[in-house]
């Protein structure tokens, strides 16, 4: 399951390093934000003295998660290979682990067998959007590409994206990847269009999904319907970013230079942009000021799922959240303060009396959200 995630990656000293190491991919989805790809990958002597210096440099971090990116990532399994061997070949006096998003159509042979032989220090992700339909739908029929078997029982854990495409289905969707052994991080698709009509369809889904969740307490919920709603700080001065970039987050494109995260990198927003991306400082607080005026008083700012680097792609502006998203987001929290009433009501939940009482309160807020 997904234990390694959280394990490591929200660590307070935990670094992430993503390394595009191709802009290639071997799939056209319907909701990918990367506009620029080409035939073009990073050199493997750059990769190597990438990890050197992340490794090894004194910035606060005592651990790092070594992110493997695309493009489709295994589409350089060579070079994934390689910088990996050399990580475990050398005493390092930081922790690490590696970890890969795939498509999963080059999951076969001895990519398979690597991956089964490093799961010790190697978390992989599989993009599977639902039901056979459902992924088809969004990823160029490649369903049947996928060995499903292999990540039933080596890494079972199942990123769905949800679009206007597959919306209607998500319940189904959620559900069918549960009983075939995935625990599923699912969200809404970033920077696409939502029909006026949509954010009605996801309150019906969500209200399947809570009921399948209520009957079936033991199992993880998807993200969808996991959103930290006992964390929210509704009446906070300075609201938390939402997303992890950061000082303690680095992205390095096929060519070595390093970007805030990968959705600023020239693969995603082109050169211009992603050059006035490097410069951005994401070190300093958030103030209220800098967001929408929607956001100001929303008492789900700071938890609100929204991706910078497309907001920046889109709008010039890292924290502006378009319209049809932030009708979709208020239907998620909703159902999201919903299902955890009717889990603390049900005993599901075990909280102390602060907790017990911030989570009413935060439930209560949510409540404007329908205003």
């Amino acid at each position: 399951m997904r234990k390694n995630l959280d394990r490591f990656m929200n660590q307070p000293n935990t670094k992430i390093v993503i390394l595009t190491l191709t802009n290639t991919c071997n799939l056209s989805c319907v909701y990918c934000y990367e506009h620029n790809k080409e035939n073009t990958a990073m050199d493997l002597n750059m990769a190597l003295q990438i990890v050197d210096h992340e490794m090894t440099v004194d910035d606060g971090s005592d651990f790092v998660c070594i992110y493997y990116f695309g493009g489709e990532p295994f589409l350089a399994f060579d070079t994934i290979r390689k910088i990996h061997s050399y990580l475990k070949d050398n005493k390092w006096q930081k922790g690490w682990f590696g970890f890969a998003t795939t498509n999963g159509t080059l999951v076969h042979g001895e990519i398979a067998e690597w991956l089964h032989e490093n799961q010790d220090s190697m978390e992989v992700y599989l993009s599977l959007d639902g039901s056979r339909k459902m992924h088809n739908a969004n990823r160029c029929n490649s369903y049947d590409q996928i060995d499903i078997g292999f990540f039933q029982k080596e890494y079972p854990f199942a990123k769905m994206t949800v679009t206007e495409r597959t919306l209607p289905d998500l319940a189904e969707g959620v559900i069918s990847l549960h009983e075939t052994g995935f625990q599923v991080s699912a969200n809404l698709g970033y920077g696409i269009p939502w029909e006026k009509n949509s954010p009605e369809i996801l309150a019906g889904q969500l209200a399947v999904l809570i009921d399948y969740y209520m009957e079936h307490p033991d199992l993880k919920p998807a993200t969808l319907l996991d959103q930290a709603i006992l964390d929210l700080n509704p009446y906070a001065e300075n609201p938390k970013r939402f997303c992890g970039v950061g000082p303690l987050m680095k992205s390095y494109d096929k060519d070595g230079r390093c970007y805030p995260c990968h959705a600023f990198a020239p693969l995603c927003i082109g050169k211009e942009k992603a050059e006035a991306a490097s410069r951005m400082d994401f070190s300093c607080p958030l103030q209220k000021a800098d967001l929408d005026e929607k956001c100001r008083e929303c008492p789900i700012s700071g938890n609100c799922p929204t991706c910078y680097g497309i907001n920046f792609a889109l709008y010039d502006n890292v924290y502006h959240v378009a319209n049809d998203h932030c009708r979709m987001m208020k239907t998620l929290f909703l159902a999201n303060a919903q299902f955890k009433y009717r889990q603390y009501a049900a005993g599901y939940l075990a909280l102390d009396k602060d907790d017990e009482l911030k989570l009413l309160r935060n439930i209560k807020a949510c409540q404007r959200l329908a205003e």
